[in-house]
């Protein structure tokens, strides 16, 4: 029962990590709005797999890769930031399709992009922690099966989160005409280009306190 327990709480941490409208959000968002909730949901996969991954990491106390992380946040700021702005470029450019466009390529570029946005954040370890121990997913009895199906669950909860919104989303962008879409991800676009200028920011900021 209290396995039970845990692996419902890892679907709550699934929507907690995903749940905020931050970068990987708002890209998700304008990928259902240019080429249909496929493409969202594949976002949306991407940057839960990243979850997914930082979930095993902290789950077995790899502190090796925490120190690291600890050691190099400056880059992972500008790196982050650098990413986003690429980001933020591209969705100011791009025009919205009557379509999904829903080929394998697309799909995989949307895997790769929700992923690379979401993996550019490694501190988000540092709120899936407390969030694992809260839940009590650190037992002495655990085996690694224990840890892969908590961690499936995770992965689980992030998936209902970005199926809930790419549903939302899509049925809003029915209602939408095509020039109303591209005005959406100027808009979008010029936010995540605010955030990118704020990371790489904070990342010069650490970057030269260290010196």
């Amino acid at each position: 029962m209290e396995f039970i327990l845990s692996c419902l709480g890892c679907v709550l941490i699934g929507i907690i990590l995903s749940a905020p409208m931050g970068p990987v959000g708002m890209l998700c968002v304008q990928q259902t709005l240019n080429r249909g909730r496929s493409a969202g949901l594949m976002t949306g996969l991407g940057a839960a797999i990243s979850d997914w991954f930082y979930c095993w990491v902290a789950a077995l106390s790899m502190t090796l890769i925490i120190g690291f992380i600890e050691r190099h946040t400056a880059a992972f700021a500008i790196v982050g930031g650098l990413l986003l702005a690429v980001f933020s470029a591209l969705m100011m450019r791009s025009r919205p399709m009557a379509n999904s466009g829903d080929t394998a390529n697309g799909r995989a570029g949307s895997v790769v992009s929700g992923f690379a946005l979401a993996f550019s954040n490694p501190l988000i370890i540092f709120l899936i922690m407390p969030l694992l121990v809260y839940f009590g997913v650190p037992q002495p009895y655990y085996r690694w099966w224990h840890y892969a199906l908590c961690l499936l669950a995770v992965l689980a909860g992030a998936m209902l989160w970005w199926g809930l919104v790419t549903w939302v989303v899509d049925r809003w962008r029915r209602s939408m005409t095509l020039s109303t879409l591209h005005r959406v991800n100027v808009v979008m676009g010029v936010v995540m280009l605010a955030l990118s200028a704020y990371s790489i920011w904070r990342g010069a900021r650490l970057l030269l306190a260290s010196c």
